[in-house]
């Protein structure tokens, strides 16, 4: 069905590409409730194997176990191991990165989910909008229990519907933390041994000791609020 309704996972339906995944645009799928916006469905490359596979687990289980207005939900599932997907609702307002620098890819990118000219630049009120709504969403994370931790929160990963409202995206990263506690019996990191995240966003902790943790995910959001301020790439921006 993800197949015939993505017309074969056609380049011409591609809006979207990550470490270990791309993303196509699906009009319908007759397996579930039609949707105006349409669905976005999140395929692992061909290659990855077991860490594509697993990745692709962890997101099932960390949004099963997830349910906020501005967390971008999961609308379906085939974790079949020739084609894993994970079923989304489209997002028609693009990311936060595209919506901020509107290069030539990424204007490409919004005219693949729905904008038939350039969508005017995100003024600082919506911007500051929808940074609100992925703070709450990543609030909410870290208060779960136990709690999760988002581990690659950036532009890139925050989306926007057709309204403007922000949605904290793309979960494969996320992780609960582990049974660490700290002095007031609350878990307060996750120890890993790979390094997540995009450049730029990252805490130099994570890298100087392997730890995640909810002031990592801060971290990382703080360097979004920049980013989205000041129109700057996230890479050297705390040097700018």
């Amino acid at each position: 069905e993800l197949t015939a309704w993505t017309d074969g996972f056609a380049e011409a339906r591609k809006v979207g590409e990550g470490g270990f995944g791309r993303v196509y645009r699906c009009d319908a799928l007759p397996s579930l409730p039609r949707v105006a916006c349409g669905f976005a469905v999140k395929t692992a490359l061909v290659g990855v194997g077991a860490q594509g596979l697993a990745e692709l687990q962890s997101e099932v289980r960390t949004l099963s176990a997830a349910c906020h207005p501005s967390l971008l939900p999961l609308l379906g599932v085939c974790l079949a191991p020739a084609r894993a997907c994970l079923v989304y609702p489209l997002c028609r307002g693009g990311s936060l990165e595209d919506r901020l620098y509107r290069a030539p890819a990424a204007l490409q990118r919004l005219r693949m989910v729905g904008f038939e000219t350039p969508p005017p630049p995100l003024s600082s009120a919506a911007r500051l909008r929808v940074l609100r709504d992925a703070a709450s969403a990543l609030h909410y994370l870290h208060t779960l229990s136990p709690m999760i931790l988002h581990r690659d929160v950036s532009a890139g990963n925050i989306l926007l519907d057709e309204r403007g409202n922000g949605y904290l995206a793309d979960v494969g990263l996320a992780r609960a933390a582990e049974a660490t506690a700290g002095a007031n019996g609350q878990v307060s990191h996750l120890s890993t041994q790979r390094i997540f995240g995009k450049p730029g966003y990252m805490d130099p902790i994570i890298s100087l000791d392997n730890q995640a943790s909810q002031l990592t995910d801060g971290f990382a959001l703080g360097i979004t609020l920049l980013v989205s301020l000041t129109g700057r790439g996230a890479v050297g921006l705390l040097n700018a």
